[in-house]
């Protein structure tokens, strides 16, 4: 059976490439190829982020798993959704400059939060929520 921190690192992966398809394609001035890229990109992450917040942070809290690491992912998605935010302004107005440079902030701040979710989270979440996975699956799934 796939683990959390399988899936769940198999849909960062998904995530980063839509990312490289919308900055590849953004920074060619490609608008409208670099419009639905970013738009499939950014309702990735909130699908991702709908599993984390809705089913699978919830799941961490009530097993009475460890809250600080789980404040610092949602200060995160936070950070991460102002980003989003700016770099759909930045394709509405169709600016590449713009674009590019949050993009290189996103990727740094996506890399960091990723590693930290990865090689920490996701492993507690995996050794605390084990005998749950099933049930987690398929709540994740309906997000």
């Amino acid at each position: 059976m796939t683990t959390i921190a399988e899936f769940m690192t198999a849909n960062h992966k998904a995530c980063d490439d839509e990312f490289a398809i919308a900055e590849e394609t953004a920074l060619a001035g490609d608008w409208g190829k670099a419009e639905a890229a970013f738009n499939a990109f950014r309702d990735g992450m909130a699908r991702h982020f709908g599993m984390e917040q809705d089913v699978l942070f919830p799941a961490l809290a009530s097993a009475g798993g460890p809250s600080g690491p789980v404040q610092v992912m949602l200060m995160e998605h936070r950070q991460i959704n102002g980003l989003l935010e700016q770099m759909a302004d930045a394709v509405a107005q169709k600016n590449a400059q713009e674009y590019g440079g949050l993009s290189e902030t996103l990727l740094m701040v996506m890399q960091q939060h990723n590693h930290k979710e990865e090689n920490i989270l996701y492993p507690i979440m995996d050794q605390i929520l084990s005998g749950e996975q099933e049930e987690l699956f398929k709540r994740m799934q309906a997000v």
